[in-house]
């Protein structure tokens, strides 16, 4: 149980910095300074371990009456994460806040559409399952 805890907490956490790296990226190649720096790396993967950690015992644990509260609560606190982070290692010197607003929305979204789809494939294979379990139960019946 506590290694498939860990073994999720460390695919989420580099999922979300591949993502988070792919559009810091983005944004880099607009700017004046073209560089990411290690350090950036390393405390990018800190905020977002802290998020993972927090959605797997705080907010996954919050059960609220509308989905849509549970959508915001979990985009206002991955928010909070990284807006503490950028005040702690100091990114608001060379990232604006919004667009560090903007890179948690559009990870929520990636990952929300890949649960989406996670979801979906997972109930296909679940009534294919209980289609079979129905054919057997049809011919020992028969």
């Amino acid at each position: 149980m506590k290694n498939d805890i860990l073994k999720k907490i460390i695919l989420y956490v580099f999922t979300s910095t591949g993502a988070v790296l792919f559009l810091l990226a983005v944004f880099v190649m607009f700017q004046e300074n073209k560089s990411i720096s290690a350090g950036t790396i390393l405390e990018i993967i800190g905020a977002n371990t802290v998020i993972t950690i927090g959605f797997i015992f705080l907010t996954f644990k919050i059960e609220l009456r509308y989905p849509i509260l549970e959508s915001l609560l979990d985009v206002g606190f991955m928010i909070a994460v990284i807006v503490l982070s950028a005040a702690l290692f100091k990114w608001y010197l060379y990232i604006p806040v919004w667009v560090l607003v903007i890179m948690v929305i559009v990870v929520y979204v990636l990952f929300y559409l890949l649960d989406i789809i996670k979801v979906h494939k997972d109930i296909k294979e679940i009534n294919k399952l209980l289609q079979k379990l129905k054919e057997k139960e049809a011919e020992t019946a028969s």
